[in-house]
């Protein structure tokens, strides 16, 4: 197939992906993962403790609150709810301290179901600068936690944003 001919079929295929992506419902539960649906989750990220380890930077953030929102996307629908997992983005402001290796990497965050609580993975497969959120399917309180390669070094809680008009 030609390059030219190629481009014209992509782009011809494009719109149709994009319709495919939205005909997914979408809900604001995150146990709607469990049956297909697009999950949005407007939720303010408190920083609770930061270690020494984390850097001056990082020992700026604590007491500070970040309202994010979190798109999360199924990319198989399995029968058992544990087995599903997706992809998603996280929209707003989180500082550098937080998300340096997020922000300087290509990559597309992921997010699978342990038992009952959603566990986010904002830059998979690397060992340094994980950022990770831990969501219960019931919509409680959730956690984050940040690991460098000396450990945890930063975690908080994830509270759900009653502020965000919907």
């Amino acid at each position: 197939m030609s390059t030219h001919v190629r481009t014209v079929v992509l782009a011809a295929l494009a719109p149709l992906v994009g319709i495919a992506a939205c005909s997914r419902p979408v809900s604001e539960r995150l146990a709607d993962l469990c049956g297909g649906y697009s999950v949005v989750q407007h939720v303010v990220l408190v920083v609770d403790t930061v270690t020494p380890r984390a850097g001056m930077d990082a020992q700026k953030l604590k007491g500070k609150s970040y309202p994010i929102t979190i798109n999360l996307h199924s990319i198989l629908n399995h029968r058992r709810c544990e087995d599903n997992s997706g992809e998603g983005a996280v929209l707003g402001y989180l500082p550098d301290a937080l998300t340096t290796a997020v922000a300087t990497r290509k990559q597309v965050m992921r997010w699978d179901i342990e038992g009952k609580v959603l566990r986010v993975d904002l830059n998979p497969g690397v060992i340094d600068n994980n950022l990770n959120f831990a969501l219960p399917l019931d919509g409680s309180e959730g956690r984050w936690s940040l690991a460098r390669l000396a450990g945890e070094v930063g975690f908080g809680r994830l509270l759900r944003d009653s502020t965000e008009t919907r």
